[in-house]
């Protein structure tokens, strides 16, 4: 195998062999040098089973770990990865087959970007029974502030980052994301310290993922909760540290998850929504009083299991 000039991590856990669809469509992909890692966060053997048959194929490395945290998880990938590209999706997405292909050039025509995003489409389903989550842009952006930030979301499901500069600011911050003491929100944070420290992000609509990550409406409130409280203690810390032009992104956040669920009271109808604004609240408040680094603007992590 040529030296690899691009690498795909997978981060996974107890999927079995619900996982082989999403190795078996990277491994497709066209482009001529690349590395596909797997860190297994099972609890069982069920994953590493099931991803045997794909043992001899040299552009496949499989790392089985004793810890949890899409964050670490990730982060360890970034350090095996040998590529100066890091592709990241996750275990129930499928891609093109030129989709490394694209995140290259894309990331090549943008020698300052250290993150991108790109589209993440949902899969069939029924929107009576639920919904998949997904980030949509229909047009490329390249953000170099954190007031554009707010216009290019971007989900951990279709990402790349470089991989020595993402190492450079501590790499994903192991306090967020599913996982860790904060459940989410670890694709964003890694975007808004690349921008604090001087990088700029891409969001692109030139590629995407298909993402199978079905939720009913009632996982769907969970994973709300989840995601605005994550979005708090993310978007608090620069303001911890004297970044305060990160003030923006709580102003604009607060905006939509207080206002919007208001709006209803013009109409002297019964407000809605306000969960939201609870959870971010609670973020932000967490956030607050959890000690932080000052030099990565990462959490600190007091313990490991």
């Amino acid at each position: 195998m040529n030296h690899p000039t691009i690498s795909v991590v997978i981060c996974t856990s107890d999927r079995g062999e619900q996982v082989v669809n999403a190795v078996e469509n990277i491994l497709a992909n066209d482009h001529p040098a690349f590395e596909l890692i797997v860190i297994d966060q099972s609890r069982d053997t069920a994953t590493g089973c099931a991803l045997q048959r794909f043992a001899q194929d040299r552009r496949f490395r499989y790392i089985p770990v004793r810890f949890n945290g899409w964050a670490r998880g990730h982060n360890l990938g970034l350090r095996m990865a040998r590529s100066p590209i890091v592709a990241i999706t996750d275990d129930d997405c499928v891609v093109p087959p030129d989709w490394l292909h694209t995140i290259e050039q894309e990331l090549q025509a943008e020698p300052q970007a250290m993150v991108l995003y790109c589209n993440v489409l949902p899969a069939p389903h029924d929107p009576d029974a639920g919904f998949v989550p997904e980030f949509q842009c229909s047009q490329r952006l390249v953000v170099h502030t954190l007031q554009d930030k707010w216009y290019l979301r971007g989900i951990g499901a279709g990402m790349a980052v470089r991989r020595d500069q993402a190492l450079a600011i501590g790499g994903f911050d192991e306090a967020l994301g599913p996982g860790a003491r904060f459940k989410s929100a670890a694709d964003v944070d890694i975007a808004i310290r690349a921008i604090l420290f001087g990088g700029s992000v891409v969001g692109t609509p030139a590629t995407y993922v298909i993402h199978y990550g079905f939720r009913t409406w009632e996982e769907g409130r969970h994973l709300t909760a989840r995601n605005w409280e994550g979005l708090g203690a993310t978007f608090v810390k620069p303001l911890k540290v004297g970044y305060y032009q990160a003030g923006i992104l709580i102003w604009y956040e607060l905006r939509f998850v207080l206002l919007e669920p208001l709006l209803p009271l013009l109409k002297l109808k019964r407000p809605h929504g306000l969960g939201r604004f609870v959870a971010f609240t609670r973020g932000v408040l967490r956030g607050l009083v959890h000690p932080i680094d000052r030099k990565s603007l990462k959490y600190r992590i007091e313990s490991r299991s």
